[in-house]
């Protein structure tokens, strides 16, 4: 096998799966994860802007200078990104943090960085007013009261499908995703055909987006819709994906159908091509007299947005909302008990059985608005979301990590348990009863809700 890295030249699918072959070099199970959220002043409850002596900015910047962040990315004062070891912070369209979190094979060290990363922007925000929205979508302003960043990227990247969805995800989506390492090729695939067929059960257990401009929204994860059908071509996964004979080729054939809608230079710089063109017409044509990198290709990835993205070495698993500080680290949990233990496909597979490919968009397209009760084969989402639950917990339990308090790594899972065996509804659907009931449709409410401990 030719030794590759992401600056060598691709001429051929053949290419891509060589060089996908061989990324995870130590051949070890990681997960990692990443988590967005909005930021508004607590006495007004306006939202964050990026720029002034009280946004964003001046949030990374007092990162830097008080607990070791190093600035990666930048522009004229500007911070873009911001790295301390492996774990990166950056930024979204409006100058909102992202956490993007280092590989832990560990889920207890994944929670002791995620700790970490909570505190700081806690004590940074505390200095300049602001709290944090931990929602799918910003429940409590309209497009037009919030501040697009000034970047180029975000300006090239605004007339891509539908435009009045594409800056609602500019500005105000945010999710979690938990990042999945794989083996190989088949490890690769049966987990991506795993976390498929979950893929509506998640969606409605961690669905959080039940407002929109301060009032109550027709639906349960407006998030969800709105990434779905702002440009669908793009936010798709592959049709034949459950099928046996699926493969990583079939996978990057499907990503190299799509148009090139950002190219990224060496030196950063980012633009379109100067007409249509599809990355498999640029590997069999070339583009400005040069070949697409590996490198290259991720970026052309990392421009759709669909549920689950195929990266070197590793999944991205895109559908959970963001919620609150106490829930996030149940995503990572429930989906490696899911996914790294073979086991744990089979019952997957056993419970969804009579599920195809167009059941599973047709559940999770329904799932948006009616949540946890949305019915199946005569059962409700909850009773599936319980039946997954149970799977992850024992897997979890096996895997003997445990932390200095004996603490396996099924605690993760507790909260996430509470929510669904106890209350027995999503986050979502649990906002709209506190908004229909105690809060008195009092959507300032939302804000103690997202920071409570």
């Amino acid at each position: 096998m030719t030794m590759r890295n992401a600056k060598t030249e691709i001429h051929s699918v053949d290419d891509l799966v060589e060089y996908y072959h061989c990324v995870n070099w130590d051949q070890s199970l990681y997960v990692g994860i990443e988590w967005e959220r909005s930021g508004v002043f607590r006495d007004t409850q306006a939202p964050v802007p990026y720029m002034g002596e009280n946004g964003y900015n001046a949030i990374l910047q007092k990162l830097v200078a008080e607990v070791g962040w190093e600035i990666i990315s930048e522009k004229n004062g500007e911070i873009y990104e911001v790295q301390r070891g492996d774990t990166r912070v950056a930024i979204e369209g409006d100058g909102r943090l992202e956490l993007a979190g280092s590989p832990q094979e560990d889920l207890h060290n994944l929670a002791r960085e995620l700790r970490l990363h909570n505190n700081e922007v806690i004590e940074m925000g505390n200095v300049f007013g602001i709290g944090w929205l931990s929602l799918g979508q910003q429940p409590l302003h309209k497009n037009s009261e919030i501040t697009m960043l000034e970047k180029e990227r975000y300006d090239l990247l605004q007339d891509i499908g539908d435009t009045e969805m594409m800056e609602t995800m500019t500005k105000r989506l945010n999710g979690i995703t938990a990042n999945l390492s794989y083996l190989d090729e088949e490890n690769a695939l049966r987990k991506a055909q795993t976390a498929f067929r979950v893929l509506p059960i998640v969606s409605a257990m961690f669905a959080c987006s039940p407002f929109d401009n301060a009032k109550r929204s027709t639906l349960l994860d407006a998030r969800r819709q709105c990434i779905q059908n702002h440009a669908p071509q793009r936010t798709g996964i592959p049709k034949n994906i459950l099928s046996e004979q699926f493969t990583i080729a079939d996978w990057f054939e499907f990503y190299t159908a799509l148009p090139v809608i950002l190219i990224q230079d060496e030196n950063g710089k980012e633009h379109r091509p100067e007409k249509e063109m599809t990355f498999a017409q640029w590997i069999e044509n070339g583009y400005q007299g040069s070949q697409p990198t590996f490198a290259q290709f991720d970026q052309h990835v990392k421009t759709t947005w669909s549920d689950i993205r195929l990266r070197p070495s590793y999944l991205e698993y895109r559908v959970a909302d963001s919620t609150p500080f106490r829930y996030i680290m149940a995503l990572p949990a429930l989906m490696k008990g899911l996914l790294f233990d073979s086991d744990s496909w089979e019952q997957v597979q056993e419970l969804t059985k009579n599920w195809s490919y167009d059941d599973i968009i047709d559940i999770d397209q329904r799932s948006w608005k009616t949540g946890l009760e949305t019915e199946v084969d005569g059962k409700t989402l909850l009773t599936y979301a319980q039946e997954l639950i149970t799977i992850a917990n024992e897997k979890l339990h096996l895997f003997e990590r445990n932390d200095a308090q004996d603490h396996d790594e099924s605690i993760f899972l507790a909260p996430l348990k509470e929510q669904i065996f106890i209350k027995e509804k999503s986050f979502a659907e649990e906002l709209v009863e506190l908004y229909e009931g105690e809060w008195n449709q009092d959507t300032s409410r939302i804000l103690q809700w997202s920071e409570a401990e």
